[in-house]
């Protein structure tokens, strides 16, 4: 008979806490870790981890997974990339309450407009087989997932709950409807919400072009949800996208005193995100920062979550995205025939060269400089090594106009071309001035929305290869902490993010010297037959949840171990 379930063997343990590496076995029996050190009994798993690094598991706290955990019980590429907890209900998009069909729609609508969740995949595969919050959360405790779950109170289904969807749109909220709000956020907290999320950003869309809640509501309603939150049980984070997060530095910088405010009404840390820098005003992120560190001084939790990749939109050449509808003629040509009008465009020189004139006059807005050099090449099937190149840099080496670099390959590539814009975070070596900082939260990955033209799920892994082995920005102690200790703490996530006898066994197995990102591509595994975009992690040779290994070398194992995470236990 083994003496334990599962024995880890003579691996780099790296605690999370940000302490020295250790050599030493781990030893778990069930849910939990047992012993930290030189382990004697035969486990009934054993896992080599000579020449490996074992890490607790990554807390993902910004996800968008909410309908995908009802079609993808393994949660991926997560459960691969070593995550073992990730927060759902961001940005204001839960799927509860819903009390109405008219309530429901707005829900999937905004998860849809929004986040770009595919609408076939939740009509298809989301049972909706509850109206309030109550019975949604108990659906949720019963779905089987490979990792663990905690979640948020949504701003949109609740405002939707209490106003009616079309009210909630369009204007402020009476004294009666606010009372109304913060009652339902407190119930949401003592079902075990981690607390609550909205949407402020000035410039994001709702369903049919509508605003969204957090646009339309008055600061009276959020300083109601701020009260709840101090008077709840549980961590009572206030998370949100801010509203001034694609304007202008004072902007920006003003705002934080609204964020302020709401973590002095709750007691409680309001999280906000993602900061980033941006081409027009280099060091911006880096001062954002430094005033929520003051904030912090002054006793008022407000905490920024950094993306470690750059903030970008991807977008392919036959269908209207940004790097389309920036050039007026190239517009034209996808309006009016897709794939063939690109390529009608490109036999037609007197229209090339007035795209060429576009090209080399672009004008600077919110989400795009209009400078090739920050337009690269994600993803490709026939032009290889163009991959992370940027367009201005092929343009110089081939003498050839960018534009007609733009068509060409998305030509020869039959039109499966990726084109990423840089909207924030351009800038390597400033990024990486964000990604050190000490009040810097890393974050924002967004795991489960932008199914098309996103990866940025691999954030954890991403960090380790970037911005520890490739650019050595941090040390592998510091950014393990800043994944996993870090993140448990901050969204109170009692008894992970740190690998010490008693801890859930919620751990991951990697090779420093190869972990990170190989390849990236479409995987058509969604309900409907939908595709979506993953970025293929290497390097990790075990990931463990609740002491169960869920995927192995890059396998899924089958197992289900996750539990539903509450802030109230």
């Amino acid at each position: 008979m083994s003496a334990h379930d599962l024995v880890v063997r003579g691996a780099t343990v790296i605690d999370g806490t940000g302490a020295p590496s250790i050599d030493a076995d781990v030893a778990v029996d069930g849910d939990r870790i047992v012993i930290v050190g030189e382990v004697s009994g035969a486990g009934a798993e054993e896992l080599d981890g000579r020449g490996l690094v074992l890490a607790p598991g990554w807390s993902d706290t910004h996800t968008h997974l909410d309908a995908n955990q009802f079609w993808d019980p393994f949660l991926t590429p997560c459960s691969c990339y070593g995550v073992s907890t990730v927060v759902i209900a961001n940005c204001g998009y839960a799927l509860a309450p819903v009390l109405t069909p008219e309530q429901r729609e707005y829900v999937i609508e905004a998860l849809v407009t929004v986040e770009q969740v595919p609408r076939d995949a939740i009509d298809e595969a989301v049972p909706f087989d509850w109206t309030d919050q109550a019975s949604y959360v108990e659906s949720l405790a019963k779905v089987d997932t490979a990792l663990n779950r905690a979640f948020l109170v949504g701003h949109l289904p609740v405002r939707a709950a209490v106003m009616g969807p079309e009210a909630a749109y369009s204007r402020p909220a009476l004294a009666d409807e606010i009372a109304a709000m913060h009652e339902l956020v407190s119930e949401g907290l003592r079902l075990g919400a981690l607390g609550f999320s909205t949407d402020q950003v000035v410039g994001n869309i709702g369903p049919g072009n509508t605003a969204l809640p957090g646009q339309v509501c008055d600061d009276a309603e959020l300083l109601a949800v701020a009260h709840a939150l101090g008077t709840g049980p549980g961590p009572g984070l206030f998370t949100m996208a801010p509203r001034a997060l694609l304007l202008d530095r004072e902007q920006r910088l003003e705002d934080l005193v609204w964020h302020e405010q709401l973590a002095a009404t709750s007691g409680k840390a309001v999280v906000i995100g993602p900061v980033f820098d941006t081409f027009d005003d280099p060091g911006v992120g880096r001062d954002l920062l430094d005033a929520m560190a003051a904030a912090q001084a002054r006793g008022n939790r407000v905490v920024g979550q950094v993306s470690p990749r750059p903030f970008e939109l991807w977008t392919r050449l036959d269908a209207p995205g940004v790097l389309v509808r920036v050039l007026p003629t190239l517009h034209a040509a996808v309006k009016a025939g897709g794939a063939e009008g690109v390529r009608r465009l490109a036999s037609d020189e007197a229209g090339m060269e007035q795209l060429r004139t576009e090209g080399a006059n672009i004008r600077p807005s919110l989400i795009f400089s209009g400078r090739w050099d920050h337009v690269h090449v994600r993803y490709t099937t026939r032009s290889g090594d163009l991959r992370d190149r940027d367009l201005a840099t092929i343009s110089s080496a081939r003498g050839e106009d960018p534009t007609d670099l733009l068509v060409g390959i998305a030509l020869n590539d039959d039109f499966e071309t990726q084109f990423a814009i840089a909207m924030r975070s351009p800038d390597d070596g400033r990024l990486g001035d964000l990604v050190a900082h000490p009040a810097a939260q890393l974050g924002g990955s967004d795991a489960g929305a932008h199914t098309q033209s996103n990866t940025d799920s691999c954030y954890a892994v991403w960090t380790l290869q970037h911005w520890v082995r490739e650019r050595e920005v941090l040390s592998l102690e510091t950014a393990i902490g800043m994944l996993t200790s870090r993140q448990a703490d901050l969204f109170g996530i009692r008894d992970r993010g740190r690998i010490s006898p008693g801890a859930y066994a919620d751990l991951v197995l990697f090779d420093p010297d190869h972990i990170g990102i190989d390849d990236v591509r479409y995987v058509q595994d969604m309900p409907a037959g939908g595709t979506r975009l993953v970025a293929e992690p290497v390097g990790i040779a075990a990931s463990i949840v609740n002491g169960k290994t869920v995927c192995r070398a890059g396998e899924l194992t089958g197992a289900l171990p996750g539990s539903l995470l509450r802030g109230n236990g």
